[in-house]
């Protein structure tokens, strides 16, 4: 029951630094870079749109980040004041740059740059958070977290809001498909840089749990490990695939429908990568 739990509480860590972090990264890694964009394209890419799921983004991390040691305190007949972290100053600190990011996100219909500034100043503080007071498991793992999050979340992101908000303007079919072809073409780089920062972290961390090989099939958290990188390897099939043979294409009428589809079936996998992700972290590492 307990380990559900925490299962749970760590799949809405996951969702909510994907969407946040995705918020950050479709604004600055994305939308900036896209070249002579217009006041129609400003239009339909408006920041308020991606800035909301930074702020649903924060409010998941937060739920998770007290609702852990709440759920731990109703166990255990605890207080909460006892099943806080011991490094409280650790807690306190990441719970302090949220706010800074949930304060940011919703500037950002009235200060867009102000709000944009505050709100990737907070999300990167707290989810690089283990960096400066966690062991080397915790520093490999945020930045395993920060690079699947700027990836995947800002694909997301990116699905969402920008080429589903494309499709469903008014622009002729030409305009729809330019216009998706410089988001995709902007994303590109950013996504390569990501998913190769994911792999050698994945790795890492693998290497850090894994005592020996052998621990791979005959330990719980070895094969849910193997579930977890058999779907990493679909999505990043997925995700060569889009690169190579899709977005060559992107430009012609009818580009962006094939992009959406594409996008959401790499999107897919990676649901399933978070749920199994979310098991994994709750299993003892083999002895």
């Amino acid at each position: 029951m307990l380990e559900g739990v925490k299962a749970v509480t760590e799949l809405v860590q996951f969702v909510g630094y994907f969407l946040a972090i995705g918020a950050v990264g479709f604004r600055f890694g994305v939308v900036r870079r896209t070249r002579g964009i217009s006041d129609e394209a400003k239009e339909i890419l408006r920041a308020d749109e991606a800035a909301m799921f930074g702020v649903v983004g924060v409010l998941l991390i937060g739920l998770a980040l007290v609702g852990g040691p709440y759920t731990n305190a109703i166990t255990h007949d605890k207080t909460f004041a006892e099943s806080l972290p011991k490094n409280l100053s650790a807690f306190e600190f990441k719970l302090a740059m949220l706010v800074l990011a949930l304060v940011g996100f919703t500037l950002v219909r009235v200060a867009s740059s102000v709000g944009w500034t505050l709100a990737a100043i907070g999300i990167l503080f707290a989810v690089l958070q283990p960096i400066y007071t966690g062991k080397l498991p915790g520093k490999v793992n945020a930045l395993h977290v920060l690079a699947a999050s700027t990836w995947l979340g800002t694909l997301t992101v990116l699905t969402v809001v920008g080429i589903r908000g494309v499709i469903r303007s008014a622009t002729a079919g030409q305009q729809r498909a330019e216009l998706v072809c410089d988001l995709v073409n902007s994303f590109s780089p950013l996504a390569l840089t990501a998913a190769t920062i994911v792999g050698i972290t994945g790795l890492t961390t693998a290497w850090l749990h894994l005592k020996r090989l052998s621990s791979l099939w005959t330990t719980s958290y070895g094969i849910t490990l193997v579930v977890k990188l058999i779907l990493v390897g679909i999505v990043v099939a997925l995700g060569a695939w889009n690169w190579r043979r899709v977005r060559p294409s992107l430009g012609d009428e009818g580009s962006e429908l094939t992009i959406r589809r594409s996008a959401t079936m790499e999107l897919t996998f990676a649901a399933l990568v978070l749920i199994v992700t979310s098991v994994l972290v709750t299993l003892p590492s083999p002895k």
